[in-house]
């Protein structure tokens, strides 16, 4: 039985969608550059996947119902549509790449290839997501992740639609719950998980089931009265702007959020059609940006990327503006000389050709990812001193993996990692957030050379502070669980006598990341808290800190802090600018060093005034009126910006023998 569904019509080309496109991609590119009032652009992306998900469906449907509906021939036209720019911008970003990025970054951008060459990365961008992952303003390849998340979810809906329309009475109800439970999912998840709800197609599909709607007449029935349809239109318009403007990086997104660019996007694709806000939209210039569009969104981001890491530091306004520009004057010649000769059949190609020709390219870029990553980024292309520079970023704590991030109930079982000398007793433990991790090769070293023998207690991105929420984090116990597992392993160890603790204490403090990569709004409250500010970070940072003292009350506490947070990452900088031969910029100055560390320095002064804890300043190891020093005797200090590297932390390895000093005095009290 064939129920056929009742939808919007699309009988031929309409102006205005092509003008929505418009109004999606500008933004987002506006806001990919860093051009100020854009700070919801990329909500963009959102209203891409509804008018994708109708114009997809509106075919389908209408192929279905006439009984004409082919599989090759979907996917066939996907890849004319999508493969011939995507592939010409595989080639030109790995020719600059291999000519440009450093080896550590040659092969994440390999790796990211693959992926996007199998239409998977957004899986690897979720995954990348962890802490020491490189920062997204350096992944050429990072907006692929949105093809991605349509090609997976048009793996499957061509067949679903046919067997729905063709085999199931009651399709539309069958459509709805599959859009009711992944709205449902993804509303949940992005507190908790807001990565996996940002990347991954079962808590996207709602998006493109929301235009697939439009098509079907599914809510969204046709109206015959102008006036109303204007309203409708002007409505959808309304959201998407509200959200292009009223969005930043701290909304919670997608989520809830994300129903104003969609259900927007929705309300213009299905009244807009000859009323004022089609005519607008359908002006000349936005459908002009709007044919431009899929190659706009292509090339866009590669070009910014790799001219902030040519540059080696963001981009100032005129420069934003001329990456832009270039975006759409090569975004033109892509569409004129790429995109639009394969799409309309101009080159002629079997379907047979056509898809092996599609196949023999990816496996191409892919045999050149794989071959890449396994040989470390090619590090051969550059001479022998930049090499070495670029290895910094590599000169990590080789226990990480093994001691790093282990979970809260093997650690209430006592299963830390061992570090210092292998026969003595346990006398001391480390207890720390990644950069306790960074420091754990000198403390290990110094406990070595001292005969003492200790636990490591890290978890990377997670404060080692008692009964403090991450707001970043909410819904994810992770951390709070780890701490308090942790603090409960060193209290009942009774031989455990000194506890050195090791904390981005800035970050926690002041609710900012200070750096090449910026960060800002990280907050953090406690039970105390009413709510989440700037100033609330400071007071939950005190509160916590003295929860944390008093947990160990009994126990030698040693405060490890002001690391100096650097403005460039060094091992990528220093490689980059004697690689193009250009002056290479110093450290952080001491006055924004003690600016940074100010608040900090000012609540462990008094605890150490008080004899509750010693403060281990390595401050004067780097800092003199000069600035503050990334490199000494030919070894990089710091993995990357904020982070010592290996070297560093043995550069200061004998600042950690305060801890392992013979004492009569076990109280904690320092006198």
């Amino acid at each position: 039985m064939n129920h056929e569904p009742r939808q919007h019509q699309l009988p031929g080309y309409r102006p205005e969608i092509d003008g929505l496109r418009a109004l999606a991609v500008g933004p987002v590119v506006l806001f990919h550059a860093g051009i100020g009032g854009w700070s919801g652009g990329f909500v963009g992306v959102d209203v891409f996947f509804v008018i994708s998900g109708f114009l997809i469906t509106a075919i389908l449907a209408r192929e279905i119902r006439a009984g004409t509906f082919s599989t090759l021939q979907f996917y066939e036209r996907r890849i004319r549509r999508i493969f011939p720019a995507l592939l010409c911008m595989f080639a030109l970003c790995w020719a600059v790449a291999f000519g440009l990025l450093m080896p550590p970054d040659f092969k994440a951008f390999a790796r990211s290839m693959v992926a996007s060459s199998l239409f998977s990365s957004n899986i690897l961008f979720w995954v990348e997501g962890g802490y020491f992952d490189t920062a997204a303003e350096l992944k050429p390849l990072l907006h692929t992740w949105s093809l991605s998340v349509e090609e997976q979810f048009y793996i499957l809906f061509p067949g679903l639609l046919l067997f729905l329309l063709t085999k199931v009475r009651h399709w539309r109800l069958a459509l709805g719950v599959v859009f009711s439970i992944s709205l449902l999912a993804c509303v949940l998840v992005t507190p908790s998980m807001p990565a996996a709800a940002f990347y991954l197609p079962m808590f996207r599909m709602w998006e493109l089931l929301c235009g697939a709607f439009v098509a079907l007449s599914i809510g969204f029935a046709p109206i015959a009265h102008p006036r109303l349809r204007s309203m409708a239109a002007i409505v959808g318009v309304a959201c998407i702007c509200w959200a292009t403007f009223a969005f930043d990086r701290a909304t919670v997104f997608p989520g809830w959020s994300a129903l104003f660019p969609c259900v927007g996007a929705a309300l213009v694709i299905a009244y807009a059609e000859r009323t004022a806000v089609g005519a607008v939209l359908g002006a000349r210039p936005l459908v002009w940006i709007g044919k431009l569009s899929y190659s706009l969104y292509l090339w866009h981001w590669p070009i910014i990327v790799l001219t902030r890491y040519y540059l080696m530091r963001e981009l100032e306004q005129g420069e934003k503006i001329a990456v832009v520009g270039a975006s759409v004057a090569v975004a033109y010649l892509s569409l004129r000389w790429v995109e639009t000769p394969f799409r309309t059949g101009r080159v002629a190609a079997s379907r047979a050709m056509l898809i092996g020709s599609a196949a023999i390219g990816v496996m191409c870029f892919m045999g050149a990812g794989v071959a890449t990553y396994l040989f470390n980024g090619l590090p051969q292309r550059f001479p022998e001193q930049v090499r070495q520079l670029a290895q910094g970023a590599n000169d990590t704590n080789p226990q990480r993996r093994l001691c790093d991030n282990r979970p809260a109930s093997m650690i209430a079982r006592g299963g830390a990692c061992l570090i210092g000398a292998p026969d003595a007793p346990t006398t001391f433990a480390v207890l720390g957030d990644s950069f306790g991790d960074a420091l754990v090769p000198g403390i290990a070293s110094a406990a070595a050379s001292a005969g003492k023998r200790g636990i490591v207690l890290t978890s990377s991105g997670c404060y080692p502070l008692d009964g403090l929420i991450d707001m970043n984090k909410r819904g994810d116990e992770t951390c709070e669980a780890f701490v308090t597992a942790s603090l409960e392993l060193i209290r009942r160890s009774a031989s455990i006598t000194d506890v050195v603790v090791v904390g981005r204490w800035t970050s926690a403090a002041l609710g900012t990341r200070f750096g090449a990569s910026k960060g800002a709004d990280w907050f953090i409250t406690d039970v105390q808290s009413h709510g989440s500010s700037y100033q609330e970070n400071r007071l939950v940072f005190v509160r916590s800190l003295r929860r944390t003292i008093d947990h160990l009350k009994g126990k030698r506490i040693h405060i490890v802090s002001y690391v100096p947070e650097q403005r460039i990452d060094p091992p990528r900088t220093l490689a980059m600018c004697t690689y193009l031969g250009r002056a290479c910029p110093s450290g952080v100055s001491l006055v924004d060093y003690q600016a940074r560390q100010a608040f900090v320095r000012g609540v462990f002064d008094r605890l150490q005034e008080d004899g509750e804890v010693e403060v281990l300043d390595v401050g004067p190891r780097f800092c003199s009126t000069s600035g503050c020093k990334v490199v000494e005797g030919g070894a990089m200090l710091y993995s990357d910006d904020n982070h010592l590297s290996r070297a560093g932390a043995l550069f200061i390895q004998d600042m950690f023998m305060p801890v392992f000093r013979v004492t009569a005095n076990p109280g904690g009290i320092y006198r």
